[in-house]
């Protein structure tokens, strides 16, 4: 996913930068995304992700999918969002507090 829309979200606004982290349950067969300031984390190390599988319970699964910035707001609170690469990721990885965060852990 390189660019989409989330939520509706009322927390978030244009501008905001973050980890984003996608949620689904394959038997419900429902997905949902959130832009969080804090990364993903296994459930059995507790290792920080920014890309990858993170861990299932109770049926919901998490994934860590890169970094996103918010573009622009719709009225009903949904965020057009766009992943972040390149220079812009590491600058947002490093003002998170995450630097050394890489796709490879």
């Amino acid at each position: 996913m390189t660019q989409n829309w989330i939520g509706p979200d009322e927390t978030l606004s244009v501008g905001d930068v973050g980890f984003l982290i996608r949620f689904s349950n394959a038997i419900k067969g429902s997905e949902r995304y959130e832009i969080r300031d804090t990364p993903a984390h296994t459930n059995q190390s507790n290792q920080p992700r920014l890309e990858g599988w993170c861990g299932t319970w109770n049926d919901l699964s998490t994934d860590a999918c890169g970094m996103a910035k918010v573009e622009r707001m719709a009225k009903n609170g949904r965020a057009f969002i766009r992943n972040l690469d390149g220079d812009e990721l590491q600058a947002a990885l490093e003002e998170l507090g995450y630097p050394d965060l890489t796709a490879d852990d």
